[in-house]
């Protein structure tokens, strides 16, 4: 901006109009053009270079599949990305807006311990809690949250992550669930069964199993399988364990001889089961002897 007077007022209203500089008539020379001319070119390349992260940062907001807000202080919501808008069930940000996220949790001893740990410690990573969505659905879900202050430690918003991890809590429920039913079929089954390592030693017996090998009992557990056979049946059963270990079948039956501790031989129908990890691979065997009368 060119300007016939130079002054700290003029320089505040060239900012303000949005100049990056001024020049006063009949003081122009070369130093002070080539200073006027890289003070421009230097502000409007962080301007850009500022609107530039704000459009990345705006992005990724936007389209994280986490649930990203921010709340004020009395709990309403300033901004909110499209995942957290669809986690919560509304239609939209603006209706979000209307709703404060206190009023979300399910149970109320959940909202006061959040804001207890956040008070205290500023920041709070992985708070699970159980919230309601806008059809009334309850879903579980994990918070992380970061409070912000000013220099006078009042507190400015709430920033934080919302993941919904209410499938994962369904599976893992699911899944205790499962192995308490097999534990429970484990204790109380009358067929004797082990769970085996793949290199054939016993990891754990049942009732039943010990009772076939009389007052072995738990000491059976940490023996190798294949020392309780008779001995014309060990080598048949090391090399058909070894298939099973190298995955190469995933079950096998057979009539086997067995010798419990003194020394009698018994007949019983036995099958291993491989059970392989969640990558598929082979984990440890299941064997089930059912004995003959």
């Amino acid at each position: 901006m060119l300007t016939g007077r130079g002054s700290r007022e003029v320089d505040m209203e060239a900012l303000e109009a949005g100049a990056a500089d001024y020049l006063v008539k009949g003081l122009i020379d070369p130093p002070a053009l080539e200073r006027s001319i890289r003070h421009a070119l230097e502000r409007t390349q962080s301007a850009r270079a500022l609107q530039e992260s704000e459009e990345r940062h705006r992005s990724m907001f936007e389209h994280l599949p986490v649930g990203l807000y921010r709340a004020a202080p009395d709990g309403t919501f300033l901004d909110a990305n499209p995942a957290l808008i669809r986690i919560l069930g509304f239609p939209d940000r603006e209706s979000l807006a209307r709703n404060y996220s206190s009023e979300l949790f399910v149970h109320p001893d959940d909202r006061e311990r959040f804001w207890t740990l956040l008070e205290r410690y500023g920041v709070v990573r992985g708070f699970e809690s159980s919230l309601s969505r806008l059809d009334g659905a309850s879903i579980r879900v994990r918070n992380t949250a970061r409070l912000h202050r000013d220099d006078k430690g009042e507190v400015l918003y709430l920033e934080g992550a919302l993941e919904d991890v209410t499938e994962e809590k369904s599976a893992g429920e699911n899944v205790q669930e499962g192995e308490a039913r097999f534990r429970a079929v484990f204790q109380a089954s009358r067929s004797g069964i082990a769970l085996v390592d793949l290199e054939g030693f016993l990891l754990e017996v049942n009732p039943a199993f010990a009772e076939m090998f009389s007052s072995r009992g738990r000491s059976l557990e940490g023996l190798s399988l294949v020392e309780l056979l008779d001995k014309s049946d060990q080598a048949p059963f090391l090399r058909e364990l070894g298939d099973l270990a190298r995955g190469e079948g995933d079950r096998l039956e057979a009539e086997r001889r067995f010798v419990g501790e003194d020394g009698h031989m018994f007949w019983a129908r036995t099958s291993a089961t491989l059970i392989r990890d969640q990558d598929g691979k082979p984990g440890h065997l299941l064997v089930i002897l059912e004995a003959g009368d």
